[in-house]
């Protein structure tokens, strides 16, 4: 993929991004944390032949650069709006994964004229789930540590919680170092940030306008009856077999036969 850059938000924010093919849907794919746009590889050179495809590196992340110390999912919602407004993307299909279904949320929150239907991507799977007291402990002990020492403690949390027996190694690797080498600040605020906004999750599906489709991996199943009584505008998972946290690399094509059916139905 050949990368872009463009300035936003008063030349404080420089956006990476990658664009392929054209249509007049247009597919805007958001990565999670500590990744960046390049975990779309296999998406933008499938979906290229039929749409207009976008990924993008969000601030902090990849390329992209931004001029400041708030990493809220808002700010980072702004980010992505101002880059369709500033691209005059039209018709566009939000595809985000992880961190990025809040980002995504967001944005569909605000009813902005141009997305026509958003997708996540292992997302949305624990609303409505109480956990335990010992889990509850173990995350409580968790953000010290990653806020003292990210880069271990970060690698050592996609371990213990992002990947399937039948991960590949080249996988794992590679999720482990961009997580060890996501500048350690950031990769804690927005963190911090992620879980902060992710507690409103539910009381947001209830006023979402858009129906929630999600493609989602079997290494924790996702609650379907807490989606089933807060998407008021209705969902769909589709779930692949098989994989963790990354199912965009670690079964590209079953992963584009769903979301290519997906596209159909929101088209």
């Amino acid at each position: 993929m050949t990368a872009k850059q463009i300035k936003i938000r008063n030349n404080e924010v420089e956006i990476n991004y990658f664009q392929d093919g054209q249509g007049t849907l247009t597919l805007l794919f958001l990565h999670g944390w500590c990744i960046d746009g390049t975990y779309w590889e296999k998406q933008v050179e499938y979906f290229a032949h039929q749409y207009n495809v976008y990924a993008i590196d969000l601030p902090g992340f990849g390329k992209s650069k931004a001029e400041r110390a708030n990493w809220t999912i808002e700010e980072y919602a702004n980010d992505v709006t101002i880059f369709i407004d500033q691209l005059k993307l039209q018709n566009v299909v939000i595809v985000g994964h992880s961190m990025a279904g809040e980002i995504m949320l967001e944005i569909a929150m605000n009813q902005h004229p141009s997305i026509k239907g958003i997708v996540g991507v292992d997302n949305f799977k624990f609303i409505d789930v109480e956990f335990t007291p010992e889990q509850m402990k173990q995350m409580a002990d968790f953000f010290p540590m990653l806020e003292k020492d990210f880069k271990n403690s970060a690698t050592v949390y996609a371990d213990m919680m992002l990947f399937h027996p039948t991960t590949p190694e080249e996988v794992k690797e590679r999720v482990k170092h961009d997580f060890a080498n996501t500048d350690s600040v950031i990769g804690y605020g927005t963190f911090m940030n992620q879980m902060q906004y992710a507690h409103s999750d539910a009381q947001r599906l209830e006023m979402l306008n858009f129906k929630l489709y999600l493609i989602n991996s079997d290494a924790y199943p996702t609650n379907l009856t807490g989606l089933k009584n807060h998407c008021k505008s209705g969902f769909q998972v589709e779930t692949i077999a098989g994989t963790g946290h990354f199912p965009m690399i670690e079964k590209p094509e079953e992963f584009n036969g769903i979301l290519d059916k997906m596209l159909a139905q929101i088209n």
